[in-house]
């Protein structure tokens, strides 16, 4: 990537995190000491190839560093113009409060789709209140809001929903309506279930901007379509009460996923 951005460095925005202990050999352990902080960061400058990195994000909440002490030590390297930005991953409304007390907060990242929407209540009013932009992951439902996957989909060891619970047999089945109303108001607006699923978040908040992934050229062309298209409130209402009726079954992460993720 810093070979591929070179030419251009300025003309985008890097984003990148810490948080795992990646650089001392325990890529699953969560690790936000200050010591670990600066040789992330200074193993992503180098890789990179930039002085620079827009928006540093802390990957996880680590519980045994107290976070003025995570949010200090990104302060001084905003100081030091290796950070221009601060950000946070899947961090509950405390710790953003405490967070943003140490170093402004530009950006929280977590997962929000249709069928996940539990950010709604646990931290929109905070991020609206401190005036903290919102970039969900996963805005695609893992591919199930595209239509791309039915019930009798599976999937084998190495592909990331082999053992998530919304990704079971039994909760395929039993979510599908879901996948059938988001084609229905897709159809209504004239644009592809992928495309409503994005539009349907951005028509939500005006600080909400989704990182949907693909390694596919004509899926992102598809998604770029989603930019100039907003939902009215009506079509939201209509869509929030068509969405009220369906019953959802199956969290969206496995144990020890869900371990790492601050409450």
């Amino acid at each position: 990537m810093g070979d591929a951005l070179q030419p251009f460095r300025n003309e985008v925005k890097i984003a990148t995190k810490f948080g795992f202990g990646v650089e001392e050999g325990k890529p699953t352990s969560l690790n936000s000491r200050p010591d670990h902080i600066r040789r992330a960061v200074e193993g992503s400058l180098c890789r990179l190839r930039t002085d620079h990195i827009d928006l540093l994000y802390q990957h996880r909440v680590d519980p045994n560093v107290p976070m003025e002490d995570v949010a200090g030590t990104v302060s001084e390297l905003i100081a030091e113009g290796k950070v221009l930005h601060f950000g946070m991953s899947e961090a509950s409304a405390r710790s953003i409060r405490k967070a943003h007390r140490e170093c402004p907060v530009t950006a929280v990242q977590s997962e929000y789709a249709i069928w996940w929407r539990e950010p709604e209540t646990k931290i929109f009013p905070t991020l609206e209140e401190l005036g903290i932009g919102f970039v969900p992951y996963c805005p695609l439902g893992r591919a199930f809001l595209t239509g791309a996957i039915d019930e009798s989909s599976r999937f084998q060891k190495g592909d990331r929903r082999w053992n998530l619970p919304q990704f079971t047999p039994e909760a395929l089945k039993h979510n599908m309506p879901l996948v059938h109303l988001v084609k229905r108001h897709a159809e209504r607006k004239g644009i592809t279930p992928a495309q409503f699923a994005l539009v349907w978040m951005l028509s939500r908040k005006p600080w909400i901007v989704p990182i949907p992934g693909t390694t596919n050229p004509s899926h992102l062309d598809d998604l770029l379509g989603a930019t100039n298209v907003r939902l009215s409130q009506e079509e939201l209402a209509a869509f929030d009460k068509d969405y009220s009726q369906i019953h959802l079954t199956g969290h969206r992460a496995d144990a020890f996923t869900e371990s790492q993720i601050d409450k």
